[in-house]
């Protein structure tokens, strides 16, 4: 599990405070602004500092020092314009501090709960703060310099009940998406499809904490017909897994299902990708998998009153003399076959047996999480979710869930029109639809819709925002662990 600061909240006054830091929030332009004026007056200040390089745009991050008082610096972080702060905002800006000082600084305050006294503030900067000091060591033979060990929001006294009670929800949730970091970051020579099933077992299923545990080795898969996930590894030398995970509360008041793609390195298989350095992310092509664990991992901690399935598709697809090739046929538990086009839209054929799987299971919605295509990222950018749905009120739950997690998810359509592209002359489907037709990430949500049977079902294709290529505010370079804060405010809706 990741090792995280400690967060407290405290209703002291600032200048009591006696840390390494103090982050003040500075709107752009502007010395005014709740958090904000009290504590750079306490420095001298009556304006804004300026400089070429800091205008309080959302982010940004300039250290000054702090002669006479009680913090060793104020480090002061943009939050943009007042009349356009949200909760998102905060996020950003108490990751970007917190990332900038985590390296130098062991303790840190902050009056960023302040700028909106609310709840969802305070949360937000918890969140913020916890995935900005998110950082991946266990490959390096000596870790980068780390020094923060505690995080202090300083709250209203009108607020310091509930923050407690936020900064305990906000930990849960931060922590679950830095366990989906973790598991993408993992080299793929460490992290094969029997790995991440270990994983599963050693931190979700030994701790008694009502998730059941039961993986499905090769053998297991070729009983129950879970034809993709076979196909899909035979030119590896890695077998693949099916992880099954279950969460059981007393008296639930709702069933739902999470199905994860998890192709622990995707080369393309026969299909090679080109040029090679399309394989630079690949590692990360079991985002969707590493989500789901994410999300396991925390709903012992808060409690939620909600039966929780999870299917974990896991294989690697490589090209050997024993992979699946262009024209082979999948057949599945079911009896639907399907033709394989192309080797490298094999996240599709995965999980096809885990949606089957799901549906059997008989739970009342089904959600899927996938880096599925590159099509989505050129529909909707690399910053945002791909929705599909065939159920209004989930996909409107999903995007609610989305917006209040600071994970921008978009509703992309499933037009009927497309379907005749996946139409085979030799089986039932093909595995990816006519390209002259286009819309590739709606084609892949169509094929995925085919193996749901009517049961509500949303699709989240995260291809774009799984994966940066840097670090920036509180997202992290590499897995950025969306959209583990997406889900688990999705499932908190029942309660």
């Amino acid at each position: 599990m990741p090792t995280l600061p400690a967060v407290h909240v405290t209703t002291d006054r600032i200048d009591d405070l006696a840390v390494d830091a103090l982050v003040v929030p500075v709107f752009r332009g502007a010395i005014e602004g709740p958090g904000t004026d009290v504590a750079l007056r306490a420095l001298g200040l009556t304006e804004m500092p300026r400089d070429a390089g800091f205008r309080g745009k959302p982010g940004e991050v300039r250290h000054l020092a702090a002669p006479d008082q009680p913090w060793g610096r104020v480090t002061l972080v943009g939050l943009g314009r007042l009349d356009e702060l949200d909760t998102a905002m905060v996020r950003r800006a108490a990751g970007a501090a917190v990332r900038a000082l985590a390296p130098t600084a062991a303790t840190v305050a902050t009056t960023l709960a302040l700028v909106e006294t609310s709840v969802a503030s305070v949360q937000a900067a918890v969140e913020g703060a916890l995935l900005g000091a998110y950082r991946y060591d266990d490959a390096r033979s000596t870790p980068k310099p780390y020094r923060l060990t505690d995080v202090t929001l300083v709250v209203p006294s009108s607020l310091s009940d509930a923050a407690a009670a936020a900064v305990r929800r906000a930990t849960a949730h931060a922590r679950a998406q830095c366990v989906a970091r973790d598991l993408v970051a993992t080299p793929p020579n460490r992290l094969g499809p029997e790995e991440v099933a270990e994983w599963a077992r050693d931190h979700l299923g030994a701790g008694g904490d009502r998730i059941e545990v039961e993986v499905w080795d090769e053998e297991r898969l070729a009983a129950e017909g879970c034809g993709g996930l076979l196909a899909v590894a035979a030119g590896s030398a890695r077998p693949p897994r099916l992880v099954r995970l279950r969460y059981r509360p007393a008296d639930p008041v709702a069933r739902v299902a999470l199905v994860g793609k998890g192709i622990t390195f995707d080369s393309g298989g026969i299909s090679l990708k080109r040029p090679s350095s399309a394989m630079d992310a690949m590692k990360g092509d079991m985002a969707g998998a590493a989500a789901v664990l994410g999300v396991f991992s925390a709903l012992a901690d808060l409690e939620l009153p909600i039966e929780v399935h999870g299917e974990l598709c896991l294989a690697e697809n490589m090209p050997s003399g024993s992979a699946l090739l262009p024209s082979d046929v999948v057949r599945y538990r079911d009896g639907t076959t399907v033709e394989v086009r192309n080797t490298d839209a094999e996240g599709r054929l995965v999980l096809a047996d885990g949606l089957l799987l799901a549906v059997e299971s008989d739970v009342d919605a089904i959600v899927d999480v996938a880096t599925l295509t590159g099509a989505v990222s050129q529909a909707v950018g690399r910053h945002a979710v791909g929705v599909f749905a065939n159920d209004d009120d989930l996909l409107r739950q999903l995007l609610s869930a989305g917006q209040d997690a600071g994970e921008p998810s978009w509703h992309l359509p499933l037009w009927e029109e497309l379907t005749v592209g996946l139409e085979s002359e030799v089986a039932d489907l093909n595995n990816i639809g006519d390209p002259a037709l286009g819309a590739g990430a709606s084609v892949g949500g169509l094929f995925l819709r085919h193996f749901v049977d009517g049961t509500p079902w949303a699709h989240l294709d995260i291809a774009g925002p799984a994966w940066l290529d840097s670090d920036g505010d509180h997202l992290s370079r590499h897995g950025t662990g969306v959209p583990v804060r997406t889900l688990l405010r999705w499932l908190e809706q029942a309660d």
